[in-house]
C-alpha cells in the first residue's frame, strides 16, 4: 500500500472514531486564542442604533467580519460584579457568591456591608481554569480579577489605591533665587509649592518654578519646572502654561502618580494648578513585570473626574482627555501584554460607558433637570463614551493575528431614572428597622435592613430571630413592598417633554423611538399608582447563597434604590441605573464575535452573559467545570460540508 493510500485509510478510520460534531472543529486548536473585551453598561440598543448611524464604524466592521447577537441577558441582579462575574465564571451569583455590587457579610454584624470588588469569586473564573490546564492568561481591571482577592492570572492588572483626591489650588508665586536651574529667564525666577496630601506615604511638596524664556522685553512667564528639591534636573517635570503634565510618585517601593494643568496668565497675577487624583495599579506577574509596565506606559492614571468637571475646574474636553487617557492607557497595556507575552487567554475592560450613563442619561422628561437642550447635550456625552469604545475595538482588531478570537461583551445595558427609593424608610416605619439616636443601625432590636446597590437592594432578615419570628418578619417585609404605591403628581414640563421628544424622532424619521416616546406620554398621561418595587425572589427561595439577602427587591423602570434613611422617594442624583429587571430592552448587553471558529456577517438570537464563558471553553478546548448554567453558543460557529 502506498503512503497516498495509506493516508486516506488513516483519515476514513478517523472519521469513524472520532466522528465530527458538525462544526468547525478543525479551526479550534491548540494555537487559537481568545481576546475578550468588556465594555461595562454597553446597551445592546443603543450600540446597534450607533452602528447603524455610522458613528461606530469599527463595531460595524466587527460585525461585518463575524456574528452578533439579537441581544445579551444578565443574571439578576443587572449589576456590574453579578454580572462580570456570570461572563467570567458561566454561573449565576447564586453560585458564584456575587449577588449585588455590595452585600451584607453574613458573618458580621447587620449594618456591616462589603463591597463585591475586592471578593474572591466562589466558581472559578475563565483564567483560573485556563491557566489550570496549561494556558496563559491575562486579566487588565477586569472586575473579579482583583489578584490580592482570588486566583489570579499569570498576567494581571487592577485598580490599585487612591492615594489623594483630586483638587483645584491656588498657587502664589514669589521670587525666588534658590533653584539651580541652567536655562535663562528674562524675568525674575518665581517659586510657587504644591501641596500633596498622600494617604499613602507622608505628605509632600513639590516645588514649582516659573520662567520667562521669551526675550521679548515683556513679563512672559511660559516654562514651568515641578521639583521636589529645586534642583532643576533632567528627571523634573517641564512644561509649558495650560498644558498637561503628569508626575510619578514612590512611596514604600509603590508606584502612583497625577496629571495636571496649571492655569495661569502670563503674569502669574491669577495662578491655579489642577490635580487629577493621585493613583496606582495593583500589577502581579513574573519578577519585573511590574517595573516592566511602568517603564513602558506609566503609572495608573485616573479614570475620570466628574467632580472637577461639575465644580467647573476642568472644561470638557479637558474631562474627556482625561477618560481617554485611561482608556487608552488600559487598551495599550492589553495589548502589549498580548503581543510579548502571547497569553492564550486575555480579558480586559473600560468602564467609560457606564460611568457618563450613570451622570449624563437624560432622556425621560421626568428626571432632573430635564430639557431638550441639557438631553441633546448629554446625548453627546454618552456617544463621546460609545465612540471611545469603537476605538479600542478598532485598536484591537488591528493587534489580531489569523488564530486570534475577539469577543466584545458588556454585563449589562443602562436605563434613564428619575426617582430614588429609600426602602429602609419603609422599614424604619414599619418598625422592622431600628435605629440608635445617632441613627446608626440597632442591632439587636432590628428585625430587617437594606443593602441597596442601583435599582436593587437586598433584604437581610436579622440571624438571631427565631425560625417563626424570622418567617413573620419576612411576610411584612413582602407586604410592606408589594403593596407600596406612589401617588402620580402630573407635571406641565414633563407633558411638554414628551412631546417634545416625539416630535424630534418624528421629525428625524426614528419611528421606533417616536412610537416608544409616544406611548411614555400616553403612559404618563393615563397612569394611575405606581408600583416602584417589585420582588424578586422572597425568603422560601432555594439553593441561596450565604451571601443574598433574604428577600431581593428590584426597582421598576425609573426607579433606582438608596440605603439611606431619606424620604421614602426623592428625585434621582445619578441619571442613570441598573441592577433592574434584566429583560427590560434597556438593560440588555451586547455580544459580538469575530476569528476563524466563527461565521463572518451573521447574527445569532438572543444569548446569555452565561453562554460566554462555555463558548471560551470550547475555543481554548480545555475542560469545562460541571458548574456551567450557560450553552456553547453553537449558532456562532462555522459549520462543516456547507452548513449555516
Amino acid at each position: 500500500m502506498n503512503k497516498h493510500y495509506f493516508h486516506i485509510v488513516i483519515l476514513l478510520i478517523g472519521s469513524i472514531i472520532f466522528p465530527s460534531s458538525g462544526y468547525a472543529e478543525d479551526t479550534i486548536g491548540k494555537e487559537n486564542k481568545v481576546v475578550l473585551i468588556s465594555f461595562d453598561g454597553m446597551r445592546n440598543d443603543l450600540a446597534k442604533e450607533f452602528i447603524q448611524d455610522g458613528k461606530l464604524p469599527h463595531f460595524k466592521s466587527l460585525m461585518k467580519n463575524g456574528v452578533a447577537a439579537k441581544d445579551s441577558k444578565t443574571v439578576t441582579p443587572s449589576l456590574t460584579a453579578p454580572s462580570h462575574a456570570a461572563i467570567a465564571s458561566g454561573a449565576a451569583p447564586s453560585e458564584t457568591g456575587m449577588v449585588s455590587n455590595k452585600w451584607q457579610d453574613p458573618n458580621k454584624e447587620l449594618a456591616n456591608g462589603e463591597s463585591a470588588f475586592h471578593q474572591p469569586l466562589d466558581k472559578s473564573p475563565l483564567w483560573a481554569e485556563a491557566k489550570k490546564n496549561g494556558k496563559t492568561t491575562a486579566t487588565v481591571l477586569f472586575p473579579g480579577s482583583n489578584p490580592d482577592a482570588g486566583e489570579q492570572a499569570d498576567y494581571a492588572v487592577y485598580y490599585g489605591e487612591t492615594w489623594a483626591e483630586s483638587s483645584l489650588d491656588k498657587l502664589q508665586f514669589k521670587k525666588t533665587e534658590s533653584w539651580k536651574h541652567t536655562e535663562n529667564s528674562f524675568s525674575p525666577a518665581k517659586e510657587a509649592i504644591l501641596n500633596l496630601p498622600l494617604k499613602k506615604a507622608q505628605n509632600k511638596e513639590i516645588y514649582i518654578l516659573a520662567l520667562d524664556t521669551s526675550d521679548d522685553e515683556k513679563t512672559s512667564y511660559n516654562r514651568f519646572i515641578f521639583s521636589e528639591n529645586r534642583s532643576a534636573d533632567s528627571e523634573d517635570v517641564m512644561v509649558n502654561a495650560n498644558e498637561w503634565g503628569s508626575i510619578p510618585v514612590e512611596a514604600d517601593g509603590e508606584s502612583a502618580g497625577f496629571w495636571f494643568k496649571l492655569k495661569t496668565d502670563t503674569s502669574l497675577e491669577k495662578a491655579s494648578i489642577y490635580r487629577t487624583a493621585v493613583t496606582s495599579a495593583l500589577i502581579e506577574g513574573p519578577e519585573g513585570f511590574e517595573e516592566e509596565l511602568l517603564s513602558e506606559f506609566g503609572f495608573f492614571p485616573v479614570q475620570d473626574d466628574t467632580k472637577a468637571f461639575e465644580k467647573k475646574w476642568i472644561t470638557r474636553e479637558e474631562y474627556e482627555e482625561i477618560g481617554s487617557r485611561f482608556v487608552r492607557w488600559a487598551t495599550d497595556v492589553s495589548l502589549y501584554i498580548k503581543e510579548k507575552y502571547q497569553p492564550d487567554l486575555l480579558m480586559f475592560y473600560t468602564p467609560q460607558i457606564d460611568y457618563e450613563s450613570h451622570h449624563f442619561l437624560l432622556t425621560d422628561p421626568r428626571q432632573p433637570g430635564y430639557s431638550e437642550g441639557n438631553s441633546q447635550r448629554h446625548s453627546k456625552y454618552i456617544e463621546w463614551a460609545y465612540k471611545l469604545a469603537d476605538d479600542v475595538v478598532g485598536q484591537t482588531m488591528d493587534s489580531l493575528s489569523e488564530e486570534d478570537h475577539l469577543l466584545v461583551v458588556s454585563d449589562h445595558g443602562m436605563e434613564p431614572v428619575h426617582t430614588i427609593l429609600a426602602p429602609n424608610t419603609l422599614l424604619k416605619e414599619a418598625g422592622l428597622l431600628k435605629t440608635d439616636k445617632k441613627g446608626r443601625v440597632d442591632e439587636e432590636n432590628s428585625k430587617a435592613m437594606a443593602v441597596a446597590s442601583g435599582s436593587a437592594a437586598q433584604i437581610y432578615l436579622n440571624e438571631n430571630l427565631t425560625k417563626r419570628e424570622k418567617e413573620k418578619a419576612a411576610d411584612q417585609v413582602v407586604k410592606l413592598f408589594s403593596e407600596y404605591k406612589i401617588k402620580p403628581k402630573f407635571k406641565t414640563k414633563i407633558l411638554k417633554g414628551y412631546l417634545g421628544e416625539a416630535g424630534d424622532f418624528l421629525a428625524e424619521g426614528k419611528f421606533s423611538q417616536f412610537n416608544q416616546t409616544a406611548k411614555q406620554f400616553s403612559n404618563y398621561l393615563f397612569r394611575k399608582q405606581e408600583k416602584p418595587y417589585q420582588i424578586a425572589y422572597d425568603n422560601n427561595k432555594e439553593n441561596k447563597h450565604p451571601n443574598q439577602g433574604d428577600i431581593l427587591l428590584l426597582g421598576a423602570s425609573g426607579y433606582m434604590m438608596g440605603s439611606s434613611l431619606t424620604d421614602p422617594q426623592m428625585p434621582a442624583i445619578e441619571l442613570g441605573s441598573h441592577g433592574g429587571n434584566p429583560d427590560r430592552k434597556e438593560l440588555k448587553a451586547v455580544f459580538f464575535a469575530q476569528g476563524p471558529s466563527f461565521k463572518s456577517n451573521s447574527g445569532i438570537g438572543s444569548i446569555t452573559t452565561l453562554d460566554i464563558a462555555p463558548t471560551v471553553y470550547k475555543l481554548l478546548e480545555i475542560p469545562a467545570p460541571d458548574f456551567l448554567e450557560g450553552e456553547v453558543l453553537k449558532d456562532a460557529f462555522n459549520r462543516v460540508g456547507g452548513g449555516d
